[in-house]
């Protein structure tokens, strides 16, 4: 059976209609950027445009980890983690919420409300993807993820091998992400259920490239076929991190999809990683808007990775902390950032942006 219809069917044995219904309007509408989201989102706008039904909010900026990729690394500012009823604020503004990332510059398992925060948004219906290395995820995490049925998880995971990988994420312990890993698959098989659904997020950079082609192996050996890969590009290539940033070849993107099809594990490619990018008034991103743990409103997460925070709040169109997401949504700033996409024009809050060409700034 195709995974799509298969994963369908699955979402209505297990949480019905509603949950579902979520699942498709955002795969059709958005995720996919198909002929009718492009109309919806790229062409028709501003006429039609809607209060956003899809939403990311980071709830903490606080990591224990030195990634060499990451920009928190290289960070000054101060560690925050958003509470439950801060959440709790900003989801109750947005009453047809279909999807959720709950995952920002930060590990989300550190905030102490996260399993609350999870909790909440599950009752809705709405459905969860998180990205997380899985350093934190102990059998607590572990049994309520499997519990409310959290939808999906990326695995952050950018090594075949135990030294790249740790190499890469300092502070992690690469036998520890892997039974971590494992315990959850155990819980879901105990559970009968296929939830969390788990897929790999692999960022390439020049330290792992020479492993890119061992990975699927690796997945294989811990997942089986249950998981699919993303492979993506380093998004920046700051100071700090412009030795490591570099182009993927062609032919290594080829011999990675021989390998996993030989291997029966499903692989995709982010969408910054082709050279050759789209003009900006293709850009639908902006329906799902950004939110910092300190409130900034940020049109999407493309821009994040860049080590450009303060630039970021500067040019935020608006704090939901201090006024309503519908007076923010509705404000000049707002408006002004989606006309000026429409037109072709690059907004400055998206002048960092790699996944659309970013030449030219409004």
């Amino acid at each position: 059976m195709d995974y799509r219809v298969e994963k369908i069917f699955n979402m209505l044995k297990h949480k019905g209609f509603r949950a579902t219904y979520n699942y498709l309007w955002y795969q059709i509408l958005y995720a996919h950027q198909g002929f009718l989201a492009k109309l919806l989102w790229t062409r028709l706008h501003p006429f039609f445009v809607h209060y956003p039904r899809l939403l990311e909010v980071e709830v903490t900026t606080d990591c224990p980890l030195k990634c060499i990729i990451c920009e928190h690394t290289y960070w000054k500012e101060k560690p925050r983690s958003m509470n439950f009823e801060q959440f709790k604020h900003i989801i109750d503004q947005f009453p047809k919420l279909k999807w959720i990332g709950m995952t920002g510059i930060g590990e989300s398992f550190i905030n102490k409300d996260f399993l609350k925060m999870l909790e909440y948004v599950k009752k809705k219906n709405i459905y969860v993807e998180l990205y997380d290395n899985f350093s934190f995820i102990d059998e607590k995490a572990a049994r309520t993820l499997v519990d409310l049925s959290v939808d999906k998880i990326f695995i952050s995971m950018d090594a075949a091998t135990k030294s790249t990988y740790e190499k890469i994420r300092s502070g992690a312990n690469f036998d520890i992400v892997v039974k971590n890993i494992k315990r959850l698959l155990e819980l879901r098989r105990l559970r009968k259920t296929p939830y969390p659904e788990l897929s790999y997020h692999y960022i390439i950079n020049k330290v792992n490239l020479d492993e890119v082609i061992k990975f699927p192996d690796l997945v294989k050996s811990i997942t089986g076929t249950e998981s699919s890969i993303i492979f993506t590009r380093m998004l920046h290539d700051y100071p700090e991190v412009k030795h490591l940033a570099g182009d993927i070849p062609e032919a290594l993107v080829g011999e990675v999809m021989n390998r996993s099809g030989e291997l029966g594990i499903r692989v995709g490619w982010n969408a910054n990683v082709p050279t050759v990018k789209p003009p900006i008034s293709d850009c639908s991103f902006w329906i799902m808007p950004f939110i910092f743990v300190t409130g900034e409103v940020i049109p999407c997460c493309a821009g994040n990775e860049a080590n450009k925070r303060d630039f970021q709040k500067e040019y935020s169109l608006g704090n939901i902390f201090q006024e309503k997401f519908i007076d923010i949504w509705g404000s000049k700033r707002y408006k002004a950032l989606r006309n000026s996409i429409h037109k072709g024009i690059v907004p400055k809050a998206c002048i960092d942006c790699k996944s659309f060409k970013v030449k030219e700034r409004g």
